[in-house]
């Protein structure tokens, strides 16, 4: 038994179709620069964490 796509996936598809293909090279541009923006937003929290847990334990060491 194989996974059958939902009727939203099927409706995506479709409209993939009907889309030209600059429409079709625009919006993998936009959905790869939201999926960049989401990394570098978590890279930045990330080193926002590194930088308080450093300072913590710098106020550690100075107790």
């Amino acid at each position: 038994m194989g996974m059958t796509p939902s009727p939203h996936d099927m409706a995506l598809l479709k409209m993939w179709e009907w889309l030209a293909d600059d429409q079709k090279k625009i919006l993998l541009k936009r959905m790869l620069d939201g999926k960049i923006m989401m990394k570098e937003g978590m890279i930045q929290h990330l080193e926002h964490k590194i930088e308080t847990m450093r300072l913590l334990r710098k106020m550690i060491d100075e107790c």
